[in-house]
C-alpha cells in the first residue's frame, strides 16, 4: 500500500513540476517577445502559476474524455450504433430529484442509466428499487463517490464490491457497468472492473448540469446542439462539488423532457446501454 501511494505521489509530482516548468518557460518567452519594464519576476511567476494550471486542466480534460494509451476496456462513446445516444444519471438517487426524473422519463417512453452511489442505495433503498422496476439500468458510482487516483486499493476494491452488494440486495440484479466518480480513474480500477465483469463506462457528453451557475436553457441548449450519434451523456441527478449531495439538480429536471423532445427532433434514438452496447 505504501509503495502504491509513493508511486501516485510521484506521478502527481511530475505532472505538477513539469507543468510549472514549461510554463515558466512560456511566460519567459513572452515576457522576451513583449519587453516591458513592468514585467517583474512577480508576474513572471505569477503568469507561470496560471498558464500551468490551464495546462493541467488540459490534460485532465483529455484524461476523461480520450485518455492516454490503449482504452480498449474503456466506453466513452459507441460511433457505429446507427442514430442512438444513451442518457446516465451520476451520483443519485436522491429523494428530491431522482423521482422527479423517473416521472419525466416515464411520461416520455425513454429508459436511463443511473450510477448509484452506494451510500446513497442505503439511505433510498425504495428508490433504487424503483429505478430498476422501471426498466432503468444501475450502474456502480462507489460506495462514497471517492477520487479513485487518491484511494488506496484495499479501500478502493471495498467501495466497489460494497456497492454491488448494496444494489444487488436493494434490485435483485447485478450492476453490470462500473463509472469512476470525475471520471478519474487508474489501472487498478480497470482491472477490478475487468475481474468483477464489469464495463467501465465514462461519457463523451457532459450536460455539465453539476455547475453552480448551471441554467435549464443552457443546459438544453448544450444537450440538444452538441450531441450526435454514438454519445454516451452525462447528467445528475444528485451530489454537489465537494460533498455526496446537497447542490440542486432543479435546471436537470426542468430541462430533460426538452432535451428528450429535441433529440428525438433531430432523429435521434435514446437507447439503454445494454442495447448500445451488444
Amino acid at each position: 500500500m505504501f509503495i502504491g501511494l509513493l508511486l501516485r505521489g510521484l506521478i502527481i509530482l511530475i505532472f505538477v513540476s513539469g507543468s510549472l516548468v514549461v510554463g515558466n518557460f512560456i511566460t519567459r518567452v513572452i515576457a522576451f517577445l513583449v519587453p516591458s519594464p513592468a514585467i517583474s519576476d512577480l508576474l513572471l511567476w505569477s503568469g507561470t502559476v496560471v498558464i500551468s494550471a490551464v495546462m493541467l486542466m488540459g490534460i485532465s480534460y483529455y484524461y476523461v474524455y480520450h485518455g492516454f494509451g490503449s482504452q480498449a476496456d474503456i466506453i466513452r462513446r459507441q460511433p457505429n450504433k446507427g442514430n442512438k445516444v444513451v442518457l446516465t444519471f451520476d451520483d443519485g438517487p436522491s429523494e428530491i430529484y431522482t423521482p422527479q426524473i423517473l416521472k419525466i422519463l416515464e411520461e416520455k417512453g425513454a429508459k436511463a442509466t443511473f450510477f448509484l452511489v452506494g451510500k446513497h442505495v442505503e439511505q433510498y433503498p425504495e428508490l433504487t428499487a424503483q429505478i430498476a422496476a422501471e426498466g432503468h439500468e444501475v450502474g456502480n458510482h462507489t460506495y462514497g463517490h471517492i477520487t479513485v487516483p487518491n484511494t488506496p486499493s484495499p479501500q478502493l476494491t471495498a467501495q466497489i464490491m460494497r456497492t454491488n452488494l448494496v444494489i444487488f440486495q436493494n434490485t435483485g440484479s447485478y450492476p453490470p457497468y462500473l463509472r469512476p466518480p470525475r471520471g478519474l480513474y487508474d489501472m487498478r480500477m480497470r482491472r477490478i472492473a475487468m475481474l468483477l465483469g464489469q464495463e467501465l463506462v465514462l461519457w463523451s457528453l457532459s450536460a455539465q448540469d453539476w455547475h453552480p451557475r448551471a441554467t435549464t436553457a443552457g443546459v438544453v441548449k448544450r444537450v440538444v446542439e452538441k450531441a450526435v450519434a454514438g454519445d454516451i451523456i452525462l447528467f445528475h441527478d444528485s451530489g454537489s462539488l465537494l460533498a455526496t449531495e446537497g447542490s440542486s439538480r432543479g435546471p436537470t429536471v426542468e430541462a430533460l423532457g426538452p432535451i428528450i423532445d429535441g433529440l428525438r427532433a433531430r432523429g435521434l434514438e435514446i437507447s439503454t446501454l445494454e442495447e448500445f452496447l451488444a
